[in-house]
């Protein structure tokens, strides 16, 4: 009789992760849901990585061991760990970060009840390498608009936390091999053009940063080819070429670079507006003929768009850059979301004319909190 296939197949790919493995591993053992099988690709680590996965192996008939005769690195060991899952979704998991107990069910459960969502990812609570809390990184929002964050930067943050279905990226072609680095951004910009990607309003993993992380210790490469990720998804969507650092200065937009030392001049936020403009445009038409996308989602991205420019207009600037930008900026804040200017001048001159401390500001985005209907 054939071995009953489990519904999760959690995949790690492990290369020198001796110092958080432990912990790494029990996480996942301790599971509220625990019907899966928990795939770990050994990438001939130099340490005693390989000796830690034995031992787990050897108490728990779940844990799955792939020992690499070479190293091949993360992308490769990700492709051959799909290969062989059997569950129905996939759960990744880095061999530093921590799940929350119920992660694995309540994941599951959002797939099992909206078949149009092929995956499902969370808000995240940042540790350091004692583990110790030093933040959150917050990234809910409606499912129609994690397309349009994708444009610009990994929206999901993160690798470790999300769950999605085998079968859908197997016929996508799992992970592209000439992708270093960001692997997981090209993933996600593949799937979003043929299904949803929802952020569950919860944290449920706790993301680990130290100094031998990938993002610290390859954070330079990374970031070129998750520039080259958002290029990409950009000039695909507007069908024009566009440069890295245009590219980059609409990250910052979004990701809510304010301070003087990012403060763009008049010529680049005119080539910005001109940018997203386009994007807005192919954005919004390409919507249209979907299903079950907001109906109003032309004007939810207006309003977003505005209040993005909004919030330059309430960052501090230089005396070099002074009222004048600020100005020139609340034009094009205008065009986008008029009725939010004059409450962002009000409040301006009632900060300014009171001395009242600075107002710490987000993108609307990170503020958003999204339910879905249960």
């Amino acid at each position: 009789m054939n071995k009953k296939n489990p519904k999760i197949s959690v995949l790690m790919s492990v290369y020198n992760g001796s110092s958080y493995l432990r912990e790494s591993i029990e996480s996942i053992q301790n599971q509220t849901f625990t019907e899966f099988e928990f795939i770990i690709v050994e990438d001939c680590s130099t340490d005693n990585s390989a000796e830690i996965i034995a031992e787990y192996a050897e108490k728990d008939q779940r844990i799955v061991v792939i020992i690499n005769k070479e190293n091949i690195g993360l992308t490769k060991s990700l492709n051959k760990g799909l290969k062989i899952a059997r569950g129905e979704y996939i759960a990744r998991q880095d061999a530093d970060d921590v799940s929350l107990p119920s992660r694995l069910q309540k994941e599951a459960l959002l797939l099992e009840k909206h078949p149009e969502i092929s995956l499902v990812s969370c808000d995240i609570e940042l540790i350091d390498s004692q583990g110790n809390f030093i933040g959150k990184c917050q990234r809910t929002c409606e499912p129609d608009l994690v397309s349009w964050y994708l444009l610009f930067y990994n929206r999901l943050a993160g690798h470790s936390q999300v769950m999605f279905r085998r079968q859908l990226v197997i016929e996508l072609g799992g992970y592209d091999e000439n992708r270093r680095y960001s692997q997981d951004y090209e993933l996600w910009s593949r799937m979003i053009d043929v299904s949803k990607i929802a952020i569950l309003p919860e944290t449920l993993l706790k993301q680990r940063r130290h100094s031998e992380s990938i993002s610290a210790s390859k954070s330079s490469e990374q970031k070129k080819y998750s520039l080259t990720q958002s290029k990409q998804n950009i000039e695909q969507l507007i069908d024009q070429e566009i440069s890295l650092e245009e590219v980059e200065y609409l990250r910052g937009f979004w990701l809510g670079h304010w301070g003087p030392e990012r403060f763009p001049d008049i010529k680049c936020i005119y080539c910005l507006n001109s940018i997203l403009l386009k994007l807005y445009q192919s954005f919004t038409q390409q919507a249209n003929l979907q299903k079950n996308v907001r109906s109003d989602l032309s004007k939810c991205l207006r309003i977003l768009i505005g209040k993005q420019f909004i919030y330059w207009i309430q960052a501090p600037l230089t005396r070099q850059q002074g009222l004048l930008s600020k100005f020139k900026i609340s034009y094009y804040a205008f065009i986008w979301y008029p009725s939010g200017v004059p409450t962002s001048w009000l409040r301006l001159c009632w900060k300014t004319l009171w001395g009242i401390p600075k107002i710490i500001v987000q993108p609307l985005g990170y503020r958003k909190i999204f339910m879905i209907n249960k």
